[in-house]
């Protein structure tokens, strides 16, 4: 197959989204299929495993700094596209590179596939924008209405965005995650004393600092987790972003902070950690709470979003109220307390992250391409195929 894959975001970007789209490449051109990738400017060099890269000038978004908004394909793109000839477009963002990209396969009725990864709707509330959403979701209904398939990281939000008024024609595509890179393995007493020393207990986020992410709920339920826990408890944040300052300066003994870790030095700080705190209620999937229960750290998350996908109450953690500091901080300390059940929760987590594998997860993907295709190839939608056969692609 040759597939293009349209992105308004790609490593080096530090996002779930990036290194999801960075391992599908990878996983796609290893299955002998060649990629053209179409990004804003991410790097000096092509993006390995890709066949041709496309690397489009940009400029940082304003309320989110870490991606770009880059310009379309322009005719240089245009006629890189029409010289590789794909058989199939997947256009996994709606920003102006996907944009141009859905532009491009429309007009040139290239089969065309799109995802959808991060629910920016609800974003705009944190930003002061909330009476914007319902234009934004009709466009993001307008956006994704010509594709074939519409792949969504979570049950949750399939049914999110099909009450949004999505086409029917929508597939969950879940998340996987290395375990051997991410493990209990990397456990490490000396990385433990130098993300939070002296502690004995080690509470651990990971992610963007943003109103978004919900940040404030997990610092503000950390005092009653300590004083309950002892003073040998500690909160330990992992990146950065723009709520970054006003963490650091609000925070109060026993919270300290690492900036953005990556590689082995991320992996290393989940399996040093005891417990995964995550209280966005925003997530589509959350990619992080499945890294931390691959480390065999269970995790504490609100009960709304994607991250119910990895967080299985009695398994690998617990749910919890969503915008509830008191809530949240009872189940802290209700797992910290019972430290028998939290090391049987530990072993479930890690048993659970054993079961999402990449390669399985994208060779489903794959397949979901293949279904496209031949659905363009009968001039019939999938959704509409199996639905006459008494099935649902939903």
């Amino acid at each position: 197959m040759r597939l293009a894959l349209v992105t308004d975001t790609y490593p080096s970007d530090v996002n779930g989204v990036a290194r999801t789209l960075g391992i599908l490449v990878e996983h796609a051109a290893a299955r002998g299929h060649e990629v053209m990738l179409v990004s804003p400017k991410v790097s000096e060099e092509p993006a390995p495993h890709a066949t041709r890269h496309l690397q489009l000038p940009g400029m940082p978004i304003p309320i989110y700094p870490e991606l770009q908004l880059a310009r379309g394909l322009g005719g240089e793109g245009r006629r890189m596209l029409h010289d590789f000839q794909p058989d199939l477009v997947h256009v996994a963002t709606e920003s102006t590179v996907g944009l141009s990209g859905r532009r491009w396969a429309v007009r040139n009725e290239v089969p065309l596939v799109t995802s959808f990864h991060t629910n920016f709707p609800m974003y705009l509330h944190d930003y002061g924008m909330g009476f914007l959403e319902p234009l934004l979701w009709r466009y993001l209904a307008w956006f994704h209405r010509p594709a074939l398939l519409t792949f969504c990281p979570s049950c949750d939000t399939l049914a999110e965005i099909r009450g949004q008024g999505f086409h029917s024609r929508l597939r969950v595509w879940g998340r996987g995650v290395d375990t051997d890179h991410f493990g209990p393995h990397r456990r490490n007493d000396a990385v433990r004393e130098r993300m939070a020393p002296g502690a004995d207990t080690i509470l651990l986020y990971v992610g963007r600092l943003a109103a978004e992410k919900r940040v404030e709920v997990v610092l503000d339920a950390f005092p009653a987790v300590r004083a309950a826990m002892g003073p040998g408890t500690a909160l330990v944040f992992v990146g950065d972003g723009p709520a970054g300052e006003r963490l650091r300066t609000r925070a109060g003994d026993g919270v300290h902070f690492t900036g953005f870790l990556h590689g082995g030095e991320l992996a290393e700080a989940y399996a040093a950690a005891d417990l995964f705190v995550f209280a966005s209620d925003t997530e589509t999937f959350g990619n992080v709470v499945l890294e931390a229960i691959a480390s065999g750290v269970p995790a504490v998350v609100v009960d709304r979003g994607g991250v119910r996908e990895s967080a299985l109450p009695g398994r690998t953690g617990l749910r919890v109220r969503p915008n509830d500091p008191e809530a949240f901080a009872r189940g802290c300390i209700e797992l910290l307390s019972d430290r028998a059940g939290l090391a049987e929760l530990a072993r479930g987590a890690r048993e659970e992250a054993l079961t999402r594998s990449w390669p399985a997860i994208l060779d489903g993907l794959l397949e979901g391409y293949d279904t496209a295709l031949q659905a363009a190839r009968d001039e019939v939608r999938p959704g509409e195929a199996q639905e006459a056969d008494g099935l649902s692609t939903s």
